[in-house]
C-alpha cells in the first residue's frame, strides 16, 4: 500500500513540475514574441525572466525603449490572462502597469492608473485578420492614464487626467479610434520669465481645457476620416478639424509599407523610392475637410496685447491685418476668393465668434489633381476644392 501510495504521489509530482515546465515555456515564448513585435515597431523591449502565475505572465525587470535610446525601468510587469501561441497569435486581457515617479533634477513627474486591455500580439502570417490587425502585428482596444502631473521646484506646472483611446473593429471589418487625451491644466507663472509674462500679459497665467477626437477607417471603399479632432481651451476658444479622404485601401498600405522599407533598407536609392511613393499617392483623394476656430476670448486678449506691444490701438491693428491677407493671397491671382477670405477675416476680427475654412467639393479630389494645381495653376485651388473662408456661421452643439 505505502509503495503504490508513493508510485503515485512521485506521479502527480512529476506531472506537476512538468506542467510548470510547459507553463514556464510559454511565458517564454510569450517575452519572445512581444520582443520580436516591438522590434517591428522600432521599439526594444527587454526582460530578466518569463514566469507564469496561472493565467499570467509576468516579465521581471522589463525594459521598453525606441531603437538606439536609452531604455526606461519598467520593473515587473504583469500580462494578465494570457491565451494562445506565437503561431496563433496572443491575447491578454489586461495589462496594469506600475505607477511612475521620476525625479530629475527639480522636475518631478508622476503618472498614476494606467493599463492596457485587450492587448494581441498577432501571429507572423495576418491574412485572415481583419484588415485593421493585418498591417501591425500590435493591437489594443484600451489604453488608458488615470493622472499625470509634473512639478517644478515643488509646484505643479502641469497636470493630466483621465486619458484613454478606445478602438473597436466593428463586424464589417470598418475600424474606430476614440481618443481622449483628458483634461488638462497648465501654469505657466512657473516657467520661464518671458514666457510667464507673455501669458500672463495675455490673461493666461493658467490654462486648462480638453482634447478628444474620433477617427474611422472603411477598407472596403478606403475612406479614413478624423470626424472631428477637438481642441478645447477654457476662456480662450475650441479649435476643430474633420477631413475625409478616399483611397486609403488594404493595397495601398501594403505597398507604403514596402516602400518605406525599401527606403530604410537602401538610404541611396531614396530618389526613386520617392518617385514610386508620389505614384501611390496619386490612389489617394480628398473628400472634404474642415477646420474651424470658435473664439472664447482669445482673439480679444491677442489684439490688445499685440496691439500695445506696437504701440497702437486694437482697430488699428485690425486694420493692419485686413491690409495684410489680400497681399498674402495675391500670389493666387484669385480676386474673388481673395475678397472672400478677407472679409471673413474682417468680419471675424471686428466680431469674434467663429473663422472657417472648408474644403467641400462634389466629387473627392485626386490627390495630384491638388498637387498639380498647386504647381501650375494655383489661381484655380479655390475652385478645384470648392474652398470657402467663413466667418461666424458655426454652430454650436
Amino acid at each position: 500500500m505505502f509503495a503504490k501510495t508513493s508510485v503515485s504521489l512521485t506521479t502527480i509530482a512529476v506531472a506537476l513540475m512538468g506542467s510548470t515546465a510547459a507553463f514556464a515555456a510559454d511565458a517564454n515564448a510569450f517575452g519572445e514574441r512581444l520582443k520580436a513585435v516591438a522590434a517591428e515597431q522600432n521599439m526594444t523591449v527587454g526582460y530578466g525572466s518569463a514566469t507564469s502565475e496561472g493565467d499570467d505572465v509576468i516579465l521581471k525587470a522589463m525594459t521598453f525603449s525606441p531603437k538606439g535610446e536609452e531604455p526606461a525601468q519598467l520593473g515587473d510587469i504583469t500580462f494578465e490572462d494570457v491565451t494562445g501561441s506565437t503561431e496563433e497569435g496572443w491575447k491578454v486581457a489586461r495589462v496594469p502597469i506600475a505607477d511612475i515617479d521620476v525625479t530629475e533634477g527639480d522636475s518631478h513627474t508622476v503618472a498614476t492608473g494606467m493599463s492596457i486591455e485587450g492587448v494581441e500580439l498577432l501571429p507572423a502570417d495576418r491574412s485572415s485578420q481583419p484588415p485593421a490587425k493585418q498591417f501591425s502585428a500590435f493591437y489594443f482596444d484600451k489604453a488608458g492614464i488615470e493622472k499625470l502631473t509634473v512639478e517644478k521646484a515643488g509646484a505643479k506646472v502641469f497636470a493630466l487626467s483621465n486619458a484613454s483611446v478606445d478602438n473597436t473593429v466593428n463586424d464589417d471589418d470598418t475600424f474606430s479610434s476614440d481618443f481622449n487625451f483628458g483634461t488638462f491644466d497648465a501654469d505657466f507663472t512657473k516657467a520661464d520669465p518671458e514666457t510667464a509674462k507673455t501669458m500672463t500679459d495675455l490673461g493666461y497665467g493658467t490654462l486648462g481645457g480638453a482634447i478628444e477626437g474620433s477617427a474611422s477607417w472603411d477598407p472596403k471603399t478606403g475612406t479614413l476620416s478624423l470626424d472631428p479632432f477637438d481642441i478645447n481651451v477654457e476662456n480662450a476658444g475650441n479649435l476643430s478639424f474633420t477631413y475625409e479622404m478616399a483611397g486609403y485601401t488594404p493595397n495601398f498600405i501594403q505597398s507604403m509599407q514596402q516602400i518605406s522599407q525599401q527606403m530604410a533598407d537602401n538610404p541611396e536609392a531614396n530618389q526613386n523610392a520617392g518617385m514610386a511613393m508620389m505614384g501611390l499617392m496619386s490612389q489617394l483623394s480628398l473628400g472634404s475637410a474642415d477646420i474651424t476656430f470658435t473664439d472664447d476670448s482669445l482673439t480679444g486678449k491677442l489684439l490688445d496685447y499685440y496691439s500695445k506691444q506696437q504701440g497702437m490701438t486694437p482697430q488699428q491693428l485690425i486694420s493692419q491685418v485686413e491690409a495684410m491677407v489680400p497681399a498674402a493671397l495675391a500670389q493666387l491671382q484669385n480676386p474673388e476668393f481673395q475678397k472672400q477670405a478677407t472679409d471673413a477675416v474682417s468680419t471675424f476680427l471686428k466680431d469674434p465668434k467663429s473663422l472657417s475654412v472648408s474644403i467641400d467639393p462634389e466629387t473627392p479630389v485626386p490627390a495630384m489633381q491638388i498637387m498639380g494645381a498647386a504647381m501650375g495653376a494655383p489661381q484655380t485651388l479655390p475652385q478645384v476644392l470648392s474652398l470657402q473662408v467663413t466667418a461666424n456661421d458655426a454652430t454650436e452643439d
